[in-house]
């Protein structure tokens, strides 16, 4: 369960890599309607805004950090193949974006005073902007 009482979603998950044996691919679930539009491109650029990096850094810090190897350096994706140990990545992804989800999903901060909950908009909360 996530700390908020749901149950957290998996988003992301390892898949084998249909060519590199034993290796992995952090795969994005498109069963779970986030984004309905789909995309024409890797998700590997959403996993690095995820970690807050640019594509770039994201790809040198699975290299240099995780041992991750790289593929295709000079196609136009680049695939990032990792071994198991990648799971606590994984579950890392996952609960950034279901953090990402709730803060859209319920964009409200509280004070309680004398038991009485008042629930405050983000936007009018400047320490959470």
């Amino acid at each position: 369960m996530g700390g908020n009482g749901f149950l957290m979603e998996n988003y992301f998950y390892l898949e084998h890599s249909p060519i590199y044996q034993d290796k992995y691919i952090i795969r994005f679930d498109y069963n779970t309607s986030l984004f309905t539009a789909g995309t024409s491109g890797s998700y590997d650029v959403f996993i690095s805004r995820l970690l807050n990096l640019s594509y770039t850094d994201y790809l040198r810090y699975a290299r240099d950090r995780l041992g991750a190897q790289l593929i295709g350096k000079n196609s136009r994706h680049v695939t990032v193949l990792y071994d198991y140990t990648a799971k606590p990545l994984v579950n890392l992804l996952n609960k950034r974006l279901e953090y990402i989800i709730n803060e859209r999903d319920f964009p409200y901060d509280y004070k309680e005073d004398d038991g009485k909950i008042e629930l405050i908009p983000f936007d009018e909360n400047e320490g959470n902007n």
